[in-house]
């Protein structure tokens, strides 16, 4: 949004504002119109995300000129060069028939817009037998809706300006990957938008106020906003608040931090349980405390089982304390810094596994583990420390994508080697800090200042990019320093925590167990299951080179068996980190960041009878706004899980409910209840449950495996169709020629039922687009 000649002119990047946060659009206005001036939000972590941005763009545009692609590029508006100017420039390039145009400049009415690429195709227009569509390069790996909704508009400026709609509109991905869309799906959802767009600038966007929203980490005016919340005590002060519970509160005359913490009981709004509402409580009495006292408070909450204080492993001298620095702008992302500590004679030792890039993040991540796997051997009842979800996250990414040392990472997390400490701290006590993050945690055991010239995780990678540029050896010292005072600060932290566990059980009079390693060994039937697999490969892959590149057809082919022998496994073990991860999580994270679990159940009303020959019942839950990908199905409630005297939790011990249905416009839910559970306390949450039971697929393919080792790809006529297509054979029928082509032209349902009716123990795919008819064939 800029004036220009009089004249406010708008741009995509105001309408996605506007879905963001109408309050960023009467800012905008508001500087615009001169009505107010704001100094600008700049940190070097946006400056290095545009950055990012206008380098990947710049390598498309390289990539087509080295393929030889006539590129017509124009000059961006500027003091010496108006807007018009570019935009008859655009027009220019686009009658000369220019294959691609860079930076064109479109505009019309109120509204302009710079597309990163217009390419031509050959559909007729008012330009001529050609016309063009929009490409954009985003960074991201992933579409987002408001890429499309900026797309939308620049097709609509395109359309007037060659007398020719857009078939299809493009998006070229951080990674690569090109994405199109058709324009018509989307162009009336992008008129409506700006219509209300147009309303509300009309209206002069007043009344707005700065709510807190996921865009204000990029915002330009977010210190001014900031200020307006610090001076207005409002509600998103307060740790671990969240919108729909902020505007509940108003509804009941709540509206500051002050305000909450001086509320009583009698005082919760409807839809805001009795629990959340007396930790948002107590939380804003903390708080408020805190900025009257200028001293950080803590209190203790009363011990759970399996939670809180009782995730705590005892004490070990094979104690890890552990970081990772990661890089999200490296092509894919690159985890480039594991810092490890130990204590030897009562002293930190530090210890860095530096991976600069992508082969060095691979041999760091195989040289961590190792270390890990070492220290393990060891000391048998070591622990690694960390805080938050990143490390395990990062170490289970990396064991995919490096396809290495999937057993040891598998080994770690089944015997609950990770610790993490902020789930001690959330579920354990209460903090008087708007934030329970573990800079704001080190208020009670780190009063000094840190010594690093890098303080934040962002600073980080803006250091790291610049050593990518410069290849100043003291940026990656510095990066080295910081993520060692982050694992001292973690090291330190697990010392406080265990005398808060001590203080804790004193204060509630009852012990609080350490938790213990976990059950380790698979079931005898699995471990007899694991041997077999582990002969069968020994078989199928006897001889074959160590290159994959170096395979044959039929070599390719037994590896290929060999491997799928191990696939269920595979594919189990993620849910299974994920469900023994969500057993220790608080009702506060199933709600947020948890996106697959729903949390904040609450009961809505009172039983109903489903009717007809049903003995069962239906019961109404509601729930707070939250990302969720609960449907009708079957799921656990964490809360009724059983533990071993170790705190280790029995996965198949909760009780599993099914959802009927759920409105999440209304916030509504709703489980089946049996008869003999009518007097049962409804669950507060819900999570996916555990794998599917594959043992019959798992026992086929260890059949498969050995008909293939005693026959080979193409003896006998046991799976011989299988078999077929592990050695990529073309199928076999009586009404085709050997080699022949199975479909001429059109699809005609007859002949694929002749070829099917003559297949000669062998295979036929069934491939097309949705609603092409491959269920009904």
């Amino acid at each position: 949004m800029e004036r220009y000649d009089d004249q406010i002119l708008l741009a995509a990047t105001d309408l996605v504002n506007f879905l963001e946060c109408e309050h960023l659009v009467h800012l905008d206005l508001e500087v615009a119109t001169g009505r107010l001036d704001l100094a600008p939000t700049r940190t070097d972590a946006v400056d290095l995300i545009a950055a990012k941005g206008e380098e990947h763009e710049r390598k498309h545009l390289r990539s087509l000129a080295t393929g030889g692609v006539d590129v017509a590029e124009i000059a961006p508006p500027s003091r010496a060069r108006t807007l018009r100017e570019a935009v008859a420039d655009t027009h220019e390039a686009m009658r000369a028939g220019a294959s691609v145009i860079y930076q064109a400049v479109l505009a019309e009415g109120d509204w302009r817009g710079y597309a990163d690429f217009l390419e031509r195709v050959e559909q007729p227009s008012a330009l001529g037998e050609w016309s063009y569509e929009v490409a954009d390069t985003k960074l991201a790996r992933t579409v987002r809706p408001y890429f499309v909704l900026q797309l939308c508009l620049y097709s609509e400026l395109l359309a007037r300006a060659q007398g020719r709609t857009p078939d299809a509109l493009h998006v070229v991905l951080g990674s690569g990957e090109r994405e199109s869309f058709r324009f018509a799906d989307f162009a009336s959802y992008g008129r409506r938008l700006r219509g209300a767009f147009a309303r509300a600038l009309a209206e002069g966007v007043t009344g707005t106020y700065p709510e807190p929203v996921e865009h204000c980490s990029l915002c330009r005016w977010s210190d001014h906003c900031d200020g307006v919340r610090q001076a207005d005590d409002h509600l998103s002060l307060v740790a671990r608040m969240g919108r729909p519970q902020i505007a509940r509160l108003r509804e009941v005359g709540i509206r500051t931090t002050a305000a909450l913490a001086r509320s009583s009981s009698s005082e919760r709004p409807p839809r805001v349980g009795e629990h959340t509402f007396e930790r948002l409580r107590a939380q804003a009495r903390l708080q408020v405390e805190q900025r009257t006292t200028g001293r950080p408070r803590y209190e203790l909450l009363e011990p759970e089982e399996g939670r809180g204080f009782a995730l705590l492993p005892p004490p070990s001298e094979g104690d890890l304390f552990f970081d990772i620095e990661g890089d999200p702008f490296y092509e894919d992302g690159l985890e480039y810094l594991f810092g490890v500590t130990r204590v030897e004679s009562g002293e930190p030792v530090f210890r860095a596994f530096w991976g600069r890039d992508r082969a060095e993040e691979k041999a760091a991540f195989e040289a961590l583990i190792d270390f890990f796997m070492a220290r393990l051997e060891r000391f048998p009842h070591m622990h690694i420390y960390h805080y938050a979800a990143y490390e395990p996250t990062a170490l289970k990414r990396l064991m995919g994508l490096h396809a290495t040392r999937e057993d040891e990472v598998d080994h770690l997390l089944r015997t609950r080697r990770l610790v993490d400490l902020y789930r001690v701290v959330e579920q354990g006590l209460r903090i008087s800090q708007s934030s329970y993050s573990i800079k704001k945690v080190e208020a009670f055991y780190m009063p000094e200042e840190r010594e690093a010239s890098v303080t934040e995780g962002a600073d980080s990678i803006v250091r790291f990019e610049e050593w990518l540029e410069t290849g100043d050896p003291e940026l990656l010292e510095s990066i080295e320093r910081y993520n060692e005072e982050d694992c001292r600060s973690t090291h330190l932290l697990r010392e406080w925590l265990l005398a808060r566990r001590v203080e804790a059980a004193r204060v509630h009079g009852t012990e609080i167990p350490f938790r213990g390693v976990g059950e380790a060994e698979p079931p005898p039937t699995q471990a007899e299951e694991t041997e077999e697999v582990a002969g069968l490969q020994r078989e199928l892959w006897r001889g074959l080179p160590d290159e994959h590149t170096a395979f044959s057809a039929d070599e390719r082919s037994r590896w290929l068996m060999g491997q799928l022998l191990d696939y269920h496994r595979r594919e189990d073990k993620p849910v299974w980190w994920s469900l023994f991860q969500r057993f220790d999580l608080s009702e506060h994270e199933l709600i947020s960041p948890d996106t697959e679990a729903i949390g904040g159940l609450e009961a809505a009303g009172e039983l109903e009878a489903l009717g007809g020959r049903s003995q069962s019942y239906r019961r109404r839950l509601s729930f707070p706004r939250q990302e969720h990908k609960v449907g009708p199905g079957k799921y656990l409630d964490p809360s009724t899980v059983t533990r071993d005297a170790d705190g280790s939790p029995d996965p198949f011990s909760p009780c599993e409910w099914e959802v009927l249905a759920i409105h999440d416009d209304e916030g509504v839910l709703e489980v089946k209840v049996g008869p003999s559970r009518r007097e049962w306390a409804p669950p507060r949450a819900l999570i996916p449950g555990r794998p599917y039971w594959t043992s019959d697929q798992r026992s086929a393919l260890r059949e498969l495996a050995a008909t293939v080792i005693a026959e080979g790809l193409t003896g006998g006529t046991r799976h011989r169709a299988a078999r077929d297509l592990l050695a990529r054979a073309l199928p076999r029928s009586s009404a085709v020629s050997t080699g022949g082509r199975l479909q001429e032209g059109e699809h005609r349902l007859e002949r694929t039922l002749e070829i099917a009716r003559g297949l000669d123990r062998s295979h036929l795919f069934i491939q097309g687009p949705p609603g092409a008819g491959k269920t009904y064939t």
